[in-house]
């Protein structure tokens, strides 16, 4: 049950947040970047390049099976009666399915640094629901041993021996909610304090400034027919209202995609001079570019699979590769943290040494047949499968019959202690008595 206001009272007191304080900031809106641009997370997802490195990523930890594995005399096994495997897999709370809980605690990680979820007890049925909390709402604190209270952001220094951590949440009608730790699900980033998350977005600010600076100057020079602009010159002085007249008739004549080339008509003796740049000597789709690559090292999510290449030479063979290396070294160390950070805020002390959490990375071979099939001959030749465990991996019932529980192995093998032994063989001896009579001899 959370605990409530008299911690937050006394707090209160003794904490000023700061002009500078990250957790401000990002109340009212996140900070302009050099570019002049309002850079937050919410902004930050109008770049296409962000919003598709943070989708890859989130959904790829969504569609995996996060299985509670329990692991009994040596031996793994899926718990399916645990009471964490149906809230991971199937509703965590009441109106999120598995997936979604997910790719929204992901997008979190990604975007601010910290997901966080609180942990709902009904009494007498166990854990029930994962409830998410907004972490722009979320503030981490620390007790210390004489009592005294700190926020922590991301750039406090760890906390100390016997310091508590606590979470206050402030909840969307204003009310004020105090956690302790073992209430809270909390899947960070990279920190250096070990409590509190990076913010990314934070640290990319000048990287999406840029880019959303250029979004906007291409939608000013498409919207003026891809031109910089004209001079448009006129051998009497105008007055005031000729000025004016013909200032509003050009504009209307002039500006936006559909008038781009459209006729001009000019009255007394007046010239037009175009001053028009192309795309490339404006440097705008070499700055696009480089401003895609930038947010992707920044992200670690290679081009390819934002639907980019920055190499036009790529081949499919180099783009498997790429493919192999996202999941090996990008994408594993994510599952990692998933894995244990759910350890450590969702399983008992008790259950510490004989249950974990594991994503089942097979589910990725789905869409790769010829990998699939070759990943699992291996293991059936190596005697780790039987026919209808392949069966039942590929979704189709068993065979029903005893052969198809069986395990095999390749003949010709055998044990690494024969291994370099000359292996001698006895000669076959037969009964005289036994030999085939000759033809023409009697037996």
């Amino acid at each position: 049950m959370a605990l409530l206001s008299p911690i937050f009272e006394r707090r209160s007191s003794t904490y000023n947040l700061s002009s500078g304080d990250p957790e401000l900031v990002s109340i009212f809106g996140g900070r302009t970047s050099n570019s002049a641009q309002n850079v937050n997370p919410n902004t930050a997802l109008a770049v296409s390049t962000v919003y598709a490195c943070v989708n890859r990523k989130a959904k790829t930890i969504g569609m995996l099976p996060l299985n509670v594995i329990r692991s009994i005399d040596g031996k793994n096994e899926i718990a399916a009666n645990h009471r964490c495997q149906r809230l991971l897999n199937a509703r965590p709370n009441r109106w999120q399915t598995s997936y979604e809980w997910r790719v929204m605690m992901d997008a979190h990680r990604q975007l601010r640094g910290n997901a966080y979820s609180f942990i709902l007890y009904h009494p007498g049925r166990g854990l029930n629901e994962l409830i998410p909390m907004d972490p722009d709402r979320v503030f981490p604190y620390i007790i210390d041993k004489n009592g005294s209270v700190n926020y922590i952001n991301e750039n406090s220094p760890p906390p100390d021996v016997g310091d508590t951590l606590w979470y206050q949440y402030i909840s969307s009608n204003g009310s004020v909610i105090v956690l302790s730790d073992r209430e809270v699900i909390h899947l960070k980033g990279m920190s250096t304090n070990g409590i509190v998350g990076k913010r990314l977005i934070s640290l990319m600010r000048e990287s999406v400034g840029l880019a959303l600076a250029t979004e906007e100057q291409g939608a000013r020079l498409f919207s003026n027919g891809a031109q910089i602009g004209k001079v448009f010159t006129h051998p009497e002085t105008l007055s005031d209202e000729t000025y004016k007249r013909l200032k509003n008739e050009l504009n209307a004549a002039t500006a936006g995609v559909h008038n781009a080339h459209k006729t001009l008509i000019l009255e007394d003796g007046m010239k037009v001079e175009k001053t028009t740049l192309t795309m490339e000597e404006a440097e705008f789709l070499a700055t696009r570019q480089f401003q895609v690559e930038d947010i992707c090292s920044f992200m670690d999510v290679p081009l390819i699979l934002i639907n980019r290449s920055g190499d036009k030479n790529q081949t499919y063979a180099s783009a498997e590769q790429v493919i192999s290396i996202f999941i090996t070294h990008m994408m594993s160390p994510e599952f990692v943290n998933w894995e244990q950070c759910l350890n450590k805020d969702l399983l008992y002390d008790s259950e510490q040494s004989s249950y974990k959490f594991k994503f089942n990375f097979d589910e990725m071979l789905r869409g790769d047949t010829k990998a699939r099939s070759e990943y699992l001959l291996k293991r059936f030749q190596m005697g780790s499968m039987s026919p209808d465990d392949v069966r039942q991996y590929e979704g189709e019932n068993p065979t029903g019959t005893p052969e198809g529980k069986k395990y095999y192995l390749q003949s010709g093998m055998m044990p690494i202690d024969m291994a370099g032994k000359q292996v001698v063989k006895q000669p076959v001896t037969q009964d005289i008595n036994d030999k085939e009579p000759i033809e023409g001899e009697e037996k």
